[in-house]
């Protein structure tokens, strides 16, 4: 008779071995206190997953489909079911196709999008009873001592939602790290933003995934961040990003980070 491939005592070890490694991860996801911010690949689309102080979870857009879930998956405890807010920066697909997916897997404790979103067209997408939360330039959000500031659109500025320049453009900031969100915003846009709310920001979600209408060298300077994000697809029929785009931030010497290179970028906000 052949001696068993493995022993009873050794395969007892090999589960005991597993079972430490999982607590450990646990215990040590639920004492790091630091927030997490993700910009997770989910192809041509945005989607930024950021879970404040370990304990509050938001999302920046869904991305086109259900990758967004994949990311989620990886970077969100799974014990944790609760979405308490959810960013739409506008309504195209590419920024709230995964919103289904999401709905099926999680609780969304509120929805915040644009003042010139139709309140009907959302709840044809979603229909289950969501606190939705409209806001312009002067809406701002206090989360655990960080800050989300919106910035546009102004409070009369009334276009399509799904138009790129109705995206909501706003900074998330703890302490003195900032990272300002742009989604499809167009160059004409960005020339109304309040030039000391987007300038010197820690990380740039570059506009409109490296469209070269949005983008430009005076916008760029003034941002002047420690790195750029370019969230964009593998081979996309757009040609996404623009050659003028990335000859831009290699000019001024500014760090980029494209999901469709890179993967996800996962960042940690000092204490």
């Amino acid at each position: 008779m052949n001696p068993p491939l493995i022993t009873k005592k050794a395969l007892l070890c090999s589960i005991l071995l597993s079972l430490f490694i999982i607590v450990a991860i646990i215990v040590s996801t639920i004492f790091d206190s630091r927030t997490k911010i993700v910009f997770c690949d989910v192809g041509q689309g945005d989607a930024a997953y950021i879970r404040i102080k370990n304990k509050y979870d938001l999302l920046v857009d869904a991305g086109p489909d259900r990758k967004v879930l994949d990311c989620l998956g990886k970077y969100m405890p799974f014990y944790d079911r609760q979405i308490e807010m959810v960013i739409i920066s506008h309504w195209q697909k590419d920024h709230y196709g995964g919103l289904l997916s999401l709905l099926d897997h999680y609780q969304i404790g509120q929805i915040v999008t644009g003042k010139q979103m139709d309140l009907g067209k959302i709840e044809k997408i979603v229909k289950q009873p969501i606190k939705i939360t409209f806001v312009d330039n002067k809406s701002r959000f206090n989360l655990f001592n960080d800050r989300l500031s919106f910035y546009w659109p102004i409070n009369n500025y009334f276009v399509l939602s799904t138009d790129n320049s109705a995206s909501l453009v706003f900074g998330f900031a703890e302490n003195k790290f900032k990272v300002l969100f742009t989604a499809d915003t167009p160059t004409s846009v960005l020339n109304y933003l309040p030039k000391q709310e987007i300038s010197h920001v820690s990380i740039l979600k570059i506009p409109h995934h490296g469209s070269k209408t949005g983008l430009n060298k005076t916008f760029l300077k003034l941002a002047d961040p420690g790195l750029s994000v370019i969230s964009v697809g593998k081979n996309n029929p757009y040609g996404h990003p623009h050659q003028e785009v990335m000859d831009t931030l290699k000019a001024l010497n500014n760090k980029y980070w494209r999901t469709d290179e890179k993967g996800d970028l996962v960042i940690y906000v000092p204490n």
